[in-house]
């Protein structure tokens, strides 16, 4: 799962799309934006604690991704 390609293009993520990490407690955290590279992956990013944007699923927490349904 590592990115393969440069991105292209950047687009916001739905503000309903949560990446899940298993961190002392779950954390549930906005998904900042996808990203298409010029090999037609399409990357689901994040910001880290640094300010750093990276692919969500490169942390060694990642858990998974949920939509959150309704309020």
């Amino acid at each position: 799962m590592g990115m393969k390609g440069k991105v292209i293009q950047i687009m916001p993520a739905p503000s309903n799309l949560y990446a899940t990490y298993n961190m002392t407690k779950e954390e549930h955290l906005n998904v900042l934006c996808l990203a298409l590279t010029d090999q037609g992956e399409i990357l689901v990013m994040d910001m880290d604690d640094d300010g750093f944007i990276e692919e969500s699923r490169k942390a060694e927490c990642f858990k998974q991704f949920k939509w959150k349904i309704g309020s």
